[in-house]
């Protein structure tokens, strides 16, 4: 037992030694019992009396005072009170999730957490909160049959995640193919994956081989489709930025969609918004949509897709993704300035101003928006930014140690990248046609940095970069063709529509 609680607690809280026994009334959960790859049950309780957890590849257990009072469950529990059921043992993978029940002050149905954002999964942070009647408690939502609902919730995660690389592994390569040998087809293809990734969060299919199958087809069919029937540049840049705008109405209406998509977040430390993987792949369309539109439309198409994205990404209520908003800011204002032929000094200023823009505006969505990552990280103070900043490099360095998987993918993407990016700048295409692979490699680069993913961010970032820079310098069919009231300067920047094929 805790004995140090601070406050009094509205809620008694027991941990089962088992399975949960029958509970009439009350609102059911989904608990997550940590973050990261792994779990225990000394770390699972030290984060249930805290309020805090810590990421499994950081090692220690969270340190704080504890907050509440746990029992274990003896007897029958004393109303109200929280019942959870922890992983038992020593490390064990956190790919599981434990029943929750929340029984007394009017709670029924299934629980609802801020913390995750999808209705009856709950993070181990919330029990704490929700005892004691603070900010961040966990509230309810009716529902006619709680333990169906939740148990297709769990079916669904569990699916999401089996087939995530799979999908992963296969979209790349087939994209990979088509940027080789039909390069408009290959960019189009990702846009394609994308879509199809969202329709089936729509649908909540998550099952192994729809799943599969459907992102499978999307790239080696939807690319190749696409580039018969977008044969303009404006064409392809509406698609596109399309694309992303499909991702920030379906994140303003139905964000879990996105979150049990099969690019979406693991469910095991990111629960809600964008993940490293999907802001990768999501920087293809965005910045290339912004220069197909550039072209047509001048730099009211480009500021238009680079605000759509932007919100998308980082908007508090949409992705909610704090490091997406460094990238994007340095991805988007560094194809600006290139576009724009700005060298030099100027080039720094323009580069700078953009991120101390998009800072500004961050902080000014997160303090009117609702919980998250970004608002606490913010609410800490320069010295708290500079902390998670610093949490992030070294996530991202555990992550690479942890597995040699992982550290065998890194040490492959990271000299391939370099080595593509260093061609590009040693090339003789005009500036403007190179602003687009450049400014995606820069913007992955800072992604390393500020995001604690580097096999995600690496792997989609290798693949993309080979797709724009293959639309841009390797086309067969780049024979530049100026459009009339396109933008001063911007009369040989992108390839002209391809035909069928090259």
């Amino acid at each position: 037992m805790a004995g140090d609680a601070q406050a009094t607690q509205l809620f008694h809280v027991y941990v089962a030694d088992g399975p949960l026994p029958g509970v009439s009334g009350g609102a059911q959960g989904l608990l997550v019992p940590g973050a990261g790859p792994e779990t225990s049950y000394p770390q699972a309780l030290a984060s249930l009396e805290r309020g805090e957890v810590r990421n499994s590849l950081r090692g220690a257990l969270p340190t704080g005072p504890a907050l509440i009072d746990v029992s274990s469950l003896q007897s029958e529990p004393q109303q109200p009170y929280i019942l959870v059921s922890l992983p038992r043992g020593g490390t064990q993978p956190n790919d599981r999730r434990y029943p929750v029940v929340v029984v007394g002050r009017g709670y029924d149905g299934i629980l609802m957490s801020d913390s995750t954002r999808i209705p009856g999964l709950v993070s181990i942070i919330d029990i704490a909160p929700t005892a004691l009647g603070e900010k961040g408690a966990l509230r309810s939502q009716p529902d006619d049959d709680p333990a169906t609902t939740l148990r297709e919730l769990d079916s669904r995660i569990d699916a999401h995640n089996g087939t995530r690389l799979p999908a992963s592994i296969l979209a790349a390569v087939l994209i990979l193919a088509l940027a080789v040998f039909w390069p408009r087809a290959g960019l189009l293809g990702f846009g394609a994956v994308l879509a199809v990734n969202l329709l089936l969060g729509l649908a909540g299919v998550s099952a192994y081989w729809p799943t599969v199958v459907a992102i499978g087809l999307a790239a080696a069919a939807g690319g190749p489709l696409l580039a018969l029937v977008l044969r303009s540049d404006l064409a392809i840049g509406l698609f596109l930025a399309g694309v992303v705008a499909a991702y920030l109405v379906v994140l303003a209406v139905e964000g879990t969609a996105v979150a049990l998509s099969p690019f979406g977040p693991t469910q095991n430390a990111r629960f809600f918004g964008i993940s490293n993987l999907l802001e990768t792949m999501l920087l293809v369309p965005a910045l290339a949509g912004a220069a197909y539109l550039w072209r047509r439309l001048g730099w009211i198409g480009f500021a238009a897709v680079a605000v759509v994205a932007f919100v998308a990404i980082a908007g508090n209520r949409f992705g909610a993704d704090g490091g997406g908003a460094i990238v994007l800011a340095v991805g988007f204002a560094l194809l600006a300035a290139l576009l724009a032929g700005l060298r030099g000094a100027r080039l720094a200023v323009a580069m700078g101003a953009a991120v101390v823009v998009a800072g500004g505006v961050v902080t000014l969505d997160a303090s009117v928006g609702p919980s998250s990552h970004v608002t606490r990280a913010i609410d800490s103070g320069p010295s708290g930014l500079l902390g998670d900043l610093r949490d992030r490099v070294e996530l991202s360095w555990e992550r690479v140690v942890h597995k040699p998987s992982v550290t065998v993918l890194v040490a492959i993407c990271i000299p391939v990248l370099v080595w593509l990016v260093i061609r590009v700048l040693r090339s003789d295409a005009p500036l403007a046609r190179r602003a687009l692979p450049l400014a995606f490699a820069a913007a992955v680069g800072v992604s390393l940095v500020v995001n604690d993913s580097p096999n995600d961010v690496l792997a989609a970032g290798l693949v993309g970069y080979v797709a724009v820079e293959a639309v841009m310098l390797r086309d067969r069919c780049a024979a530049l063709s100026p459009s009339p009231g396109s933008s001063p300067g911007s009369r040989s920047s992108l390839p002209a529509a391809a035909p069928p094929r090259p």
